[in-house]
Formats: C-alpha cells, sequence, structure tokens
C-alpha cells in the first residue's frame, strides 16, 4: 500500500497545486492502486528518488520518458486531479465516483469557471437560471 502522504506530495508535483485535499488525494490514491498496482508503487519511488535531487522536475521527467508505465501512471494521476475522470491502463476512460470529485476537479480552477451542470458553491448564486438574476 502506498502512503498517502507521499502520493499527496506526488500529486501536488505532477498538478503543480501546493496543497492537494486529504481525502480526496486517498480516493483517487485507492483508486489509482488498484489500476495500477505495479506503476504506481513505482512511480512513487521514481519520485521519492527524484526529490533527493538538485533538480527534481528533470529527473522525474527522465524516469517517465524512459518507461511508459510509469508515464502512463502519472498521467492518469494527473487526469483524476484535473478532470474526476479516470484513466484505465487500457486507455479506456470512467467518469467520477462521486459528484464532489467532478466538483473538485483542478480544471475548475485553471479556467475559472464552476463545473458545467454543477452549481458553484455558495456565496455565489445557485440553481438552475442562476445567471439570469443579478446579484
Amino acid at each position: 500500500m502506498i502512503d498517502s502522504t507521499d502520493f499527496r506530495t506526488l500529486s501536488e508535483h505532477l498538478t503543480g497545486e501546493p496543497a492537494l485535499d486529504g481525502p480526496l488525494a486517498d480516493a483517487f490514491r485507492q483508486r489509482l492502486e488498484r489500476a495500477y498496482p505495479a506503476d504506481l508503487g513505482r512511480l512513487v519511488t521514481a519520485w521519492q528518488q527524484a526529490a533527493s535531487s538538485p533538480d527534481p522536475g528533470a529527473q522525474l521527467k527522465a524516469a517517465l520518458d524512459g518507461d511508459t508505465a510509469l508515464a502512463r501512471a502519472a498521467r492518469a494521476t494527473v487526469i483524476v486531479w484535473y478532470t474526476g475522470q479516470f484513466l484505465r491502463p487500457d486507455g479506456s476512460t470512467d467518469g467520477p465516483e462521486t459528484p464532489e470529485q467532478y466538483r473538485s476537479g483542478l480544471v475548475w480552477k485553471v479556467i475559472q469557471a464552476h463545473p458545467g451542470s454543477a452549481a458553484p458553491t455558495p456565496p455565489a448564486p445557485s440553481g438552475y437560471g442562476y445567471w439570469t438574476e443579478h446579484p
């Protein structure tokens, strides 16, 4: 089993987000561990080795460039954080497991929008048609 702190630290590096949600990280870690049982552990190990080098990003990139299985696990990690979508090793995808995973996708922060088909969180207006009412 992969340590949750190690997975979250790796995820923060891969996504560029400095403080990812712990419970969400645990849910994503468990899902990724089931699909990538060997590769996710090797990816965390590669990150741990890279983190102590003078240029962690370059060392991790070199590890990913040299190992397609590691790159696939890293890609799945980034995708699940940004979209809530889950990329399986065979290339197929599956949606978020919960509405919270969808709403928590980092993509919404990047594009500065609320999740499509999901109402904004308070104190923003909410409910269908909220956009027709003046603030």
